[in-house]
């Protein structure tokens, strides 16, 4: 069984869930084929774009073998509007991976996807954590939080701000700040959780970084991130971002 938080039943969660479920899992071509859009939006640098594309990488994907006891993937679902981000721990090929899916969903189709993969090495980055969604927390709120905390600390380099935002649990150490240029693109919030969609460049070389925040009362209190190298070549020309 798949560890996630559905309890709000929000149907754009559950497309991508059954998503998971019945072509990743099953590679079940008919239900990928009436879930993705025709004019489908590829961000992934190797997956080409269009349904056709991923209908290609699908037929790919099947002829991977699989372990006989596979790891149950560890999910943790935010949604906004239209946007639905997946952050997972999955055993793919012998690795485990850390990873961020992300989704735009229009008329109940999968319209575009961006993402970001990332070995897990030790116990880095993290995954495991928190999955549940607080009603309580205000997502517009937290929204601001975190970029205010992107903005002014990660970006403008204002440490002294720091505890204004993080709970004490939680320091700049656990942040990565050492690169030459860093630009935040997206924030979605659903109550207690908010991810980023960013890219940094560092010593030349671009990056895709996701940072998935969980706030209570107003502070940071949880912190995930997954990063990927932005390649010069891709198999489409829409870029990961």
């Amino acid at each position: 069984m798949i560890k996630t938080d559905l309890k709000n039943g929000n149907p754009n969660k559950q497309l991508i869930l059954d998503f998971y479920s019945k072509v990743f899992g099953q590679a079940n071509e008919k239900f990928a084929h009436a879930v993705i859009a025709d004019n489908y939006i590829q961000h992934n640098p190797t997956v080409k774009t269009g349904k056709a594309g991923f209908m290609e990488f699908l037929a790919l994907l099947k002829q991977v073998s699989k372990p006989e006891n596979p790891k149950q993937p560890f999910m943790r679902f935010i949604c906004e509007d239209n946007f639905v981000a997946v952050h997972s721990q999955i055993e793919f090929m012998g690795k485990e991976n850390a990873t961020v899916d992300f989704y735009r969903i229009e008329n109940g189709l999968i319209s575009e996807h961006w993402d970001a993969v990332q070995e897990i090495v030790g116990s880095k980055p993290k995954v495991i954590g928190t999955v549940a969604i607080d009603g309580q927390e205000d997502s517009a709120v937290n929204k601001k939080i975190v970029a205010r905390f992107v903005t002014q600390v990660l970006i403008g380099k204002q440490t002294a701000k720091t505890k204004d935002f993080l709970s004490d649990g939680l320091d700049l150490s656990n942040f990565e700040t050492d690169y030459d240029s860093f630009r935040l693109h997206r924030v979605i919030g659903e109550h207690n959780f908010v991810m980023t969609q960013s890219e940094f460049e560092k010593a030349g070389t671009r990056f895709v970084q996701y940072d998935i925040y969980r706030l209570s009362n107003g502070s940071i209190v949880e912190y995930w991130t997954v990063r990927q190298m932005i390649p010069e070549h891709m198999a489409h020309a829409n870029g990961m971002i």
